[in-house]
């Protein structure tokens, strides 16, 4: 790490330099240090509730929220922890945010997304983040699955040390392994899964898992899991998990568990689905790719919504990536197509709220576009063809599910989340307020106005068309899969909600064509089509038999068409279909929803039993919910929601229900495992809290690998990282250690306070390099010890200003034994330098990791330190560096990374820049010294050589280390890198080698000077001037070499030993003449 450290502006990397990673202080790659950032636009003010399992962290608006989470956990623990078959080693922590956009100001894992060398160990924690969805309906299925994904990387990778350490040097788990059971548990079979492995099974040559989404990934190992419990039994998923757990191999515990071979049951999954198609098609249809009129453009993005306008001249439609998302326009007449608006950042190491952007067409060519922006929501109002828009603030809503504007534009209807709680909204646009429509906690979604009325439609999983109902409880009693339609009249104050249909699907996205026709989705039948409902006669009829669901659609009355997202190859397309097409029709349940309609079913029958045995108990219930009528609310002032209150206010009385429900609950118990029941016995769930939350501070990760310093060459590094729960406070310190311990060490410690919007940081580093000549008695000992207080503002997460003013001192001791001994008069063998600086930088860094040494976008680091003298033995020098690297994916496999690298010291003492080599180069060697070039390697007695400690090295392929060296350096490097594996065929590798094998070509130039620039004719390189001591004249001799250093070569990047591991064949190129070829081994990524 030691040439990073020779970077005083440095700031995580005291240790392993030549490894920083730009993500993390934990993992270093290179030397400069990049990374991300998150901005904290509010304080949380965190406190939690405890339970026997569980602690539920959370901060303002979000109490209620967390006691319906933390009852609904433990009435989950023991049903997710007997299905896989792990009992955690602790409670689990949970931190729950009001809306994903709040969460992605959290710290967790903004600096640990990248990879190390090698030797490095993650602990598993046990704690999740989790945001809330928009509705309770489905925030509760995520709970569960952020809960079973941390149970089993725990499983996986170990809850006590050694178990961690073993997991360090296995393969990793592939994601449809972990992401596949998690989302089984929580959402069983579901439709997104169903559709999702029904088309991949029908593409002729499907891609191999790791070349898909993540989402992808997720649904298809969901659709695994589903097919192991519907074929072979529940039972057989946690012995699987068991047998991986020790083995460490999915596909070894599959065969094994199951007792065939891992092909022949991949066979079977597929032919599962396989023959799920053939029965649906017998009464669906799969359109013909004719009708398609756009799609996404890449693997990782989606498209999310689409709106004609009101004369369907225009479609309006969203791409979103990772957190970009793109507005396009298609113009209906000519089928071209024009992005019109541009926002959101690409994120991969954070959840991100693939729902917004929202589209609403304001008229004919001006569209509103609902979105999340610095720590708000906001609609832009944008006009088609013209340029500029204006912005609209939308307050008190955290997150926005739903969007639409009145005919007219001055009038808006939502449905939001406000305080943890999605209800329905008016948002007045002139005033810039909202005001509240409905009031309870069942789900509200989709809302919209029905045509030339104030009456609003929207799908609901409310039972009752009563106003006064204040809704469920508990999350175990919120439907996830029952919503209706309903419609809800402005004009007439407390009057009931209107209740359209009545069916045990769901049913969503509902469009009115008049007053009397209702299309709208529902999965009825399985599969998400289209239903018509006519008012008049309170008719539903399915109107579409597609055999894959419909994501979401839009209609153009003026040509009587309907567009609409589905799925084609694994991607989001748009179809374009006539609604003359589209009339009555029949189709037969598929096999999922057949299962779904029978559990369905059996819990309705579950209910009724209950009621009749507890007819009393529910009756002082329906007292309580029932809530006398109370003045319509206008809008949402502080305190305005008295209705809560009351209603909270009395929830003690329904003890005698819960008492009344546990003899059923009881009953279950008879079922369950032995090892279940043992685990929870004698527990009797109780509530505590609130408690503030305090940070503690818990291991992060440790790292145990070695360094090839230039000076002491191989040396033992040791990192350990600490951090509270939420990474608002960070501990980074370590040491290295030369393996002969006698050429100095290394010492680093740092803290970092990131809850802020400003980062502070300080940190204290000490080096210690021993020179040492063993043929003669001389021997010096340079020691530096630097202490930096900094901070850093970020002003967006690509883009941040570093200011870190530090104290920093040198000390050089000569340790010749024979100046003890005779020592001239007056001579000082010690001395020692002292300094105050700055160091100020400017980081930008909007890259993407893709794989191991994988990245894409750019990275900037522009860097000015300043040294100023403290005291007599230190004479003042400054410093000015500029690193940018960009990577570019070019083709499948393909990628394009360039590096340019400038430095310049300057002041009254300028160190220098040594230029040759590459970072944690084995069997290293050193240029030889010619000519009046200053010796930088320099051990002679009595002579101070405190420069070695700020001497940098700087990479150069083909060449030896300070082949050339000056004050100045500039470099520039350009590589082809060819990942191996994203060549190979279907299968994906086992093999660590392979997996990370990379083969590249590469070209390096650069020159180093100290005076003249190699930019010149003459320069210092091939200029010598030659003065004869005593005499009056001096010559300059110019052989007219060539200034700059070249190599061209090959090289291979892989896992070797656990450790990333590289081999540069480079032919250097000097003065115009080609060299023999010089083979480098090395650790470490990128150039």
């Amino acid at each position: 790490m030691f040439k990073s450290l020779r970077y005083p502006f440095i700031i995580a990397i005291a240790a392993i330099g030549f490894l920083s990673i730009p993500f993390s202080s934990e993992a270093q790659v290179y030397r400069e240090e990049y990374g991300q950032n998150r901005i904290q636009y509010k304080y949380f003010n965190w406190k939690y509730l405890k339970s026997n399992n569980f602690e539920v962290y959370y901060y303002d608006g979000g109490e209620d929220l967390a006691k319906k989470s933390i009852g609904y956990l433990e009435s989950e623990f023991s049903r997710v922890t007997e299905t896989i078959g792990f009992f955690p080693y602790s409670k689990t922590r949970i931190f729950l945010y009001n809306s994903i956009a709040e969460k992605q100001q959290s710290n967790v894992g903004v600096k640990g997304d990248d990879f190390t060398i090698g030797g490095q160990t993650d602990f598993v924690k046990s704690q999740v983040e989790v945001a809330f969805s928009g509705d309770y309906a489905s925030f509760k299925e995520e709970l569960v699955f952020n809960f079973t994904k941390m149970l089993v990387e725990e499983m996986w990778f170990g809850g006590n040390i050694a178990e961690m350490f073993q997991s360090t040097f296995s393969s990793p788990i592939p994601n449809w392994f972990i992401d596949g059971v998690s989302a089984y548990v929580a959402y069983g079979w579901n439709k997104e899964m169903d559709d999702m492995a029904r088309d991949y099974v029908l593409q002729e040559q499907p891609a191999k898992f790791s070349k898909l989404s993540k989402e992808a990934n997720l649904l298809l190992g969901q659709s695994i899991w589903n097919y192991i419990a519907q074929t072979y039994g529940k039972r057989d998923i946690s012995n699987i998990l068991n047998l991986a757990r020790i083995v460490k191999d999915e596909e070894s515990s599959i065969s094994k568990t199951l007792g065939v071979p891992y092909k022949d049951f991949m066979e079977g999954w597929k032919a599962f689905y396989s023959q799920m198609n053939l029965r649906i098609m017998e009464s669906y249809k799969r359109l013909p790719e004719s009708q398609i009129i756009s799609g996404s453009r890449s693997k990782t993005s989606t498209i999310g919504h689409l709106k004609f306008n009101a004369e369907g001249s225009l479609l309006a439609y969203t791409v979103f990536d990772n957190g970009k998302y793109e507005v396009r326009v298609i113009n209906m007449d000519s089928r071209e197509e024009m992005v019109l608006y541009k926002g959101g950042i690409k994120l991969l190491a954070q959840e991100v709220n693939s729902n917004y952007p929202l589209l609403s067409w304001v008229d004919e060519f001006t569209l509103g576009i609902v979105a999340y922006s610095e720590g708000r929501n906001t609609v832009t109002i944008k006009r088609v063809g013209a340029k500029g828009e204006q912005v609209l603030a939308i307050p008190t809503v955290s997150q926005i599910q739903s969007f639409e504007f009145k005919q007219g534009g001055r009038l808006a209807a939502l449905t939001g989340v406000v305080n943890g709680k999605s209800d329905a909204y008016l948002y007045l646009v002139n005033r810039g307020t909202i005001r509240r429509i409905s009031n309870d906690s069942y789900d509200d979604r989709d809302i919209s106005f029905l045509p030339e009325s104030n009456v609003v439609l929207f799908s609901s999983n409310r039972p009752t068309d009563s106003v006064y109902v204040e809704g469920p409880i508990d999350l175990k009693d919120v439907s996830s899969n029952q919503f209706n339609l309903y419609t809800y009249d402005l004009d007439l104050v407390d009057s009931v909600y209107g209740k359209l249909t009545n069916s045990l699907s769901v049913e969503s996205n509902p469009i009115a064509k008049n007053l009397n026709e209702i299309y709208y989705l529902s999965d009825q039948q399985g599969v998400n089509n289209v239903y018509l409902h006519t008012v008049n006669d309170s008719i539903s009829k399915q109107m579409s038999n597609y055999s894959f669901g419909i994501k979401e659609f839009t209609i153009d009355q003026n040509h009587n068409r309907i567009a609409f997202i589905s799925t084609l190859d694994s991607k989001d397309v748009i179809y374009l279909e006539s609604l003359g097409n589209i009339q009555h029709i029949f189709t037969t349940a598929t096999p999922r929803r057949e299962l779904e309609s029978i559990r369905i079913l059996s819990e309705i029958r579950r209910k009724r039993l209950l009621d009749t045995e507890n007819t009393d108990s529910l009756t002082k219930a329906k007292k309580i919910t029932e809530v006398p009528k109370q003045p319509k609310i206008d809008s949402l002032k502080l305190g305005a929601i008295d209705t809560e209150n009351y209603v909270f206010k009395n929830e003690s009385k329904v003890n005698s229900k819960d008492y009344k429900f546990e003899a059923p609950v009881s009953d279950e118990g008879a079922n369950r495992s032995f090892l279940s029941l043992y685990q929870n016995r004698g527990l009797k769930n109780t509530i505590e809290g609130p408690n503030a939350y305090e940070p503690r501070f818990q291991t992060n990760n440790v790292v145990t690998s070695f360094v090839i310093d230039e000076l002491r060459s191989f040396s033992q590094l040791l990192e350990i990282q600490m951090n509270d729960y939420l990474e608002n406070h960070r501990l980074h310190g370590g040491a290295l250690v030369p393996y002969n311990f006698n050429s100095g060490f290394d010492v680093f410690l740092e803290y970092e306070y990131l809850k802020e919007a400003i980062d502070i940081k300080a940190k204290y580093f000490r080096k210690s390099i021993l020179l040492r000549d063993n043929t003669t008695t001389q021997s010096q000992r340079y020691n530096l010890n630097r202490f930096e207080l900094g901070a850093a503002f970020p002003f967006s997460p690509y883009l941040r200003l570093e200011v870190s003013p530090f104290f920093e001192q040198t000390r050089y001791i000569d340790l010749d034994y024979l100046l003890l001994l005779n020592a001239p008069s007056g001579i000082v063998a010690e001395k020692t330098a002292n300094y105050l600086g700055l160091n100020t930088s400017v980081v930008f860094d909007n890259s993407l990791t893709g794989g191991t040494n994988i990245h894409e976008g750019t990275r900037a680091k522009l860097t000015f330190e300043s040294h100023s003298k403290l005291n007599k033995n230190a004479v003042g020098f400054n410093k000015i560096e500029a690193d940018i690297r960009h990577y570019q994916r070019v083709t499948k496999g393909v990628y394009l990374a360039g590096r340019v690298f400038f430095g310049h010291y300057g002041g009254k003492a300028p160190k220098s820049y040594l230029l040759g080599g590459v970072d944690n180069w084995a069997f290293n060697k050193r240029e030889a010294v010619e000519g009046s070039e200053p010796d930088p390697f320099l051990l002679q007695t009595l002579n101070d050589n405190s420069d070695i400690l700020f001497n940098q090295f700087t990479n150069l392929r083909g060449y030896s280390y300070n082949t050339f060296q000056g004050s100045t350096v500039l470099t520039l490097s350009g590589e082809l890198r060819l990942p191996v594996n994203q060549f190979l065929a279907t299968a994906d590798t086992k093999s660590s080698f392979i997996r990370n094998l990379q083969f590249l070509g590469f070209y390096d130039i650069g020159s180093a000077w100290y005076e003249i620039s190699a930019f010149q004719a003459r320069n210092d390189v091939n200029t010598e001037e030659i003065v004869v001591p005593g005499s009056p004249f001096s010559g300059v001799i110019n052989d007219f070499s060539n200034p700059w250093l070249q190599s061209a070569g090959v090289g291979m990047r892989t896992m070797l030993f656990g450790f990333f591991s590289r081999l540069d064949l480079a032919w250097p190129i000097q003065d115009f003449n080609v060299g023999n070829p010089k083979l480098q081994i090395s650790i470490g990524y990128d150039f």
